[in-house]
């Protein structure tokens, strides 16, 4: 396909050589954008696979603590969509640099043996297969989980509507003890359930995300899988000479070639970009991962402690300071200009 045919007439000295000779199929293809997409074939999977380890690898970290892990089950999933994602582009590029250093290179390699080559390419499908999989899984859960979750929201609300019933029939007057523990414990509930109803919120937006990625980038390569089906034009020159092939069925070469390089990265980049998906949909995410690099940098002593960090330390290592201003529990809010002989009625109350 890159070599002219030659064809074995007697042509002598005198004569002009025949228009076959002077054809070079692959001065007609290798252009400077060619071998630009060329190279970056070869070579684009190395410069992905160092930042889709290290991005999967802090999606893992941050997703396995608690203040995550023990909000929703359906962390699990994008944990385990991120161990795939780290299978997967692994060994895509141990499947690429052994395809690129035995036919570029001419390099000998043991590895590159019928079943060690039938392996790598069933546990890199698999990987992939798995992964999307996963993410199908990942948007079924969310469902579910929303679900069940609006279901014990409303039985907990009818359930209070008939306390709060039952209670007035028995009680015309309640006393103003009973009515401020209850008062209380509405209130805790209520920010028990708008705390799960914000995670779950941010963990809804970081999976659609993630599933809009995954669909977004695999357009391209649906199409060129359903087209390549239909008609292959990576093929078009295959087994033809020079002279037969037109300048049109180059321009179609090129176009298939140079599309099928786009549609290999952008398949690719769902296994890198996650991390950043995750970052801008989830605040909690994106909050963890800031503490966390902080203190990193803390600990090696490359900044200085936060102030506001500093400051919180103190309040708690000096009582006294926090009655300033505070909370206290069934009174409110409490300003540094309150007396201190109504602070105790309220409290005694």
């Amino acid at each position: 396909m890159n070599e002219c045919s030659h064809l074995s007439t007697d042509v002598t000295d005198n004569e002009p050589l025949p228009e076959i000779y002077k054809c070079s199929l692959q001065a007609r293809i290798f252009t400077s954008t060619h071998s630009t997409f060329k190279s970056i074939e070869s070579t684009y999977l190395r410069v992905l696979i160092g930042p889709g380890i290290l991005l999967n690898l802090l999606c893992l970290f941050i997703l396995s603590r608690s203040k995550l892990s023990n909000k929703s089950t359906t962390i699990l999933f994008l944990r385990v969509l991120a161990l795939f994602d780290i299978l997967s582009i692994v060994l895509k590029y141990i499947r690429a640099e052994m395809n690129y250093q035995s036919l570029e290179k001419g390099h000998e390699i043991f590895l590159l043996i019928p079943s060690v080559c039938k392996v790598l390419y069933v546990l890199m499908n698999a990987c992939i297969s798995i992964g999307l999989i996963t993410a199908a899984n990942i948007v079924i859960a969310v469902v579910l989980r929303r679900t069940s979750q609006n279901w014990r929201i409303s039985e907990y609300s009818n359930k209070q509507e008939f306390d709060s019933s039952f209670s007035k029939t028995n009680s015309s007057k309640p006393s103003r003890h009973q009515r401020c523990s209850g008062r209380s414990t509405n209130t805790t509930v209520e920010v028990i359930l708008a705390t799960k109803r914000r995670t779950n919120i941010q963990v809804t937006r970081m999976l659609l995300a993630v599933t809009l990625s995954l669909i977004i980038f695999n357009i391209p390569n649906t199409i060129f899988f359903v087209s390549d089906k239909i008609y292959d034009i990576r093929q078009i020159l295959h087994g033809r000479s020079c002279l037969d092939i037109s300048d049109h069925d180059i321009v179609l070469y090129k176009v298939g070639f140079y599309s099928g390089v786009i549609q290999d990265i952008l398949s690719d980049l769902p296994h890198v970009v996650n991390f950043f998906l995750y970052c801008l949909a989830g605040k909690k995410f994106r909050s963890i991962f800031i503490n966390e690099f902080q203190q990193l940098l803390v600990d090696f002593h490359l900044i200085g402690k936060n102030p506001r960090r500093r400051k919180y330390d103190t309040s708690i290592l000096n009582p006294d300071s926090t009655l300033r201003t505070g909370y206290i529990p069934h009174v409110g809010l409490v300003s540094s200009k309150t007396p201190a002989s109504t602070v105790r009625k309220n409290i005694e109350v």
